[in-house]
């Protein structure tokens, strides 16, 4: 076998053992409990609306891909409130709605993939793709953080598309462990929201974590909120060339750009209003922030 057939065959082994690692990737397992049903190995917050007959979480079908998709939206409960849609790929915590635990993994992915639907009620809200890698640190009993990622979606997509959320790592070590969090809503969820999602699937290898790579202190963006004029900075320890890539909330790119120096500006006072990621990328790592445009 030559060398580059042992690569091509690697890289599909790789492939594969990651979209396996995801308990229930493709939402095709489901189980019903007091009278709804929960996606098998994800956690949602039915189990404290089902008494008034509403639920959160919600089977859809057909999928993008098979014969059914994860469907949350935000709704209005009676003595509780308007509540997200919310799944974990874990347990959650149904009085904070924050994820309580995840899945055993030990890979290190560069990003996180899924086909999605969306439709916030309104600009102000957002659904939102989180993932969450740690390890258990023995020595001072508690979670170190490997690496983090999330991105927001504050408009709206009425037909499958492929999305990715990048992974931004703190710590050369491997996980133990993932969380997958995703949501209708954001922290003040409005009634109506929802997002549907199929079809999850890590992807890429992140080997080591170098001196100098990105992360959330290594870039700063001001204004923001802004809507003519915003200041990229990056920190004295910055390795460059760094590309900036500012996606919308549809995923589409609305620019491409590559810095040589700590402070940058740019002009987006033809931009329309909203949430945008801003990711920047240099040859040690990906970050991603959020840019919001009033």
């Amino acid at each position: 076998m030559n060398k580059r057939l042992q690569i091509i065959l690697s890289l599909l082994i790789i492939s594969v053992l990651s979209k396996a690692q995801i308990p229930n990737n493709s939402f095709e397992f489901w189980t019903t409990t007091n009278a709804y049903q929960t996606a098998d190995n994800w956690d949602n917050l039915n189990q404290i609306t089902y008494g008034s007959g509403i639920y959160t979480c919600i089977k859809g079908s057909p999928g993008y891909s098979g014969s059914a998709y994860l469907y949350l939206i935000s709704k209005a409960i009676p003595g509780k409130g308007i509540v997200p849609g919310v799944a974990v790929c874990g347990k959650i915590d149904t009085i904070t709605y924050q994820p309580k635990s995840g899945f055993s993994f030990t890979e290190r992915p560069q990003s996180l993939s899924y086909f999605m639907q969306f439709m916030p009620y309104d600009p102000t809200d957002s659904s939102s793709v989180k993932i969450l890698l740690t390890k258990w640190n023995q020595a001072q009993l508690k979670r170190d953080t490997i690496a983090y990622g999330e991105s927001y979606f504050n408009s709206m997509a009425h037909s499958w598309y492929n999305n990715s959320t990048y992974l931004n790592y703190f710590n050369g070590s491997n996980p133990d462990s993932a969380i997958i969090v995703i949501s209708s809503s954001s922290s003040v969820p409005k009634e109506g929201s929802y997002i549907y999602i199929d079809d999850l699937q890590f992807n890429g290898i992140v080997i080591g974590i170098e001196e100098n790579h990105l992360n959330s202190n290594s870039v700063s963006i001001s204004p923001n909120p802004s809507s003519e004029f915003i200041t990229i900075k990056f920190n004295s320890e910055t390795a460059f060339p760094v590309e900036v890539i500012i996606y919308d909330c549809l995923g589409a790119i609305i620019t491409k750009n590559s810095f040589l120096s700590q402070s940058n500006v740019l002009n987006i006072s033809n931009w329309s209003k909203g949430i945008y990621t801003l990711q920047v990328k240099n040859e040690k790592s990906v970050l991603n922030k959020r840019l919001l445009i009033n």
